[in-house]
């Protein structure tokens, strides 16, 4: 007895479920995949144009000598600034390149996309306890060498791309 006065007819939520049917499952059209492929390429090309040049321009505010030498931070968001930029450009060459992936340049390509997804996440990592340090600890924190940082991340980021 339906108290709730629809009927099931109307319901949308409400589909009767035989067992003994075997349908298949609709797998979705080719204009589905159409519309999801063209919105992907697209959604790169904005990518590419927003990031491409937000990032120079990142890296050149963050590696102001006045500004890197104040601020340790500024030297992990300029990292974080030209490894996204490297990415982009390596994205950039996959989506023209047309040819098999047998030459030198490809085998390049491959590797600074390994190395800038794996070290992404570690310069992250990096800022996010140098920060932690300042924070808990301000006042025992003696002040960080520049040229020592840098030869940290430079050794970091050798270890991580030799390790792959």
């Amino acid at each position: 007895m339906n108290l709730s006065g629809f009927s099931h007819e109307y319901n949308a939520t409400f589909k009767l479920f035989d067992v003994n049917e075997t349908a298949e499952q609709q797998q979705p059209s080719d204009d589905e995949f159409d519309a999801v492929n063209t919105f992907y390429h697209v959604f790169q090309y904005v990518c590419m144009t927003l990031g491409i040049p937000g990032n120079i321009l990142s890296a050149i505010v963050w590696l102001r000598l006045h500004v890197a030498s104040k601020n340790s931070s500024a030297v992990y968001l300029a990292a974080l600034a030209v490894n996204d930029l490297f990415f982009l450009m390596q994205k950039l060459t996959f989506i023209y390149s047309i040819d098999e992936c047998a030459s030198w340049f490809c085998c390049c390509s491959v590797f600074l996309h390994l190395s800038t997804t794996t070290l992404e996440p570690l310069l992250v990592l990096g800022f996010c306890v140098e920060r932690l340090i300042a924070v808990c600890c301000p006042l025992q924190v003696c002040c960080i060498n520049l040229h020592n940082l840098h030869v940290f991340l430079s050794f970091f980021y050798l270890l991580c791309t030799c390790c792959e």
